[in-house]
């Protein structure tokens, strides 16, 4: 048998190169890839020195294109794998789900309505601590009342909101 010449292999591929394009473009599952694949293929063949004996040059090329496709199938696989965490926490909206909204707006309607059934010194003591974030005593100072008063009406007011929530 004849030794093959590079000339020849490229001719293979020639030869070749509709029935490569469609079994790449299968194998990928893009032709846009399997065009890149093939280019490769090409510049492959181009640089094989035909020192040795190919008996069979169609399943050759096929062979380099097949490699190839695998290298890349691989290829794929692995930064899907790797970069597959982080695309998911970039998709997860930072926003809340609107069932998680409604029921925090019922639970500071809730709240509010829990509020507004306290006494009205002990709801402005507690507004004043808790929304207002005010020290004891300057409610005292702006209210003519005992910084221990205070205390009293954030106890009464606070007992009242764990007494009416647990009861709910």
């Amino acid at each position: 048998m004849d030794a093959i010449t590079d000339s020849d292999l490229l001719a293979s591929f020639l030869l070749y190169q509709k029935e490569l394009q469609q079994f790449l473009t299968h194998k990928v599952n893009c032709a846009e890839t399997a065009a890149d694949l093939i280019q490769e293929t090409y510049l492959r063949i181009a640089r094989y020195s035909a020192d040795g004996e190919i008996v069979n040059q169609r399943a050759f090329v096929f062979r380099i294109a097949d490699n190839l496709a695998l290298d890349h199938l691989r290829s794929r696989a692995r930064h899907e794998q790797r970069d597959g965490g982080l695309v998911e926490e970039d998709l997860v909206c930072s926003q809340p789900q609107p069932d998680s909204m409604l029921e925090g707006q019922q639970q500071m309607e809730l709240f509010e309505k829990l509020i507004y059934e306290l006494p009205p010194q002990c709801r402005k003591v507690f507004l004043s601590c808790r929304v207002e974030g005010k020290r004891y005593s300057e409610i005292a100072a702006e209210l003519g009342i005992s910084a221990r008063t205070v205390e009293s009406h954030m106890y009464k007011a606070l007992k009242h909101l764990k007494d009416r929530i647990d009861f709910l």
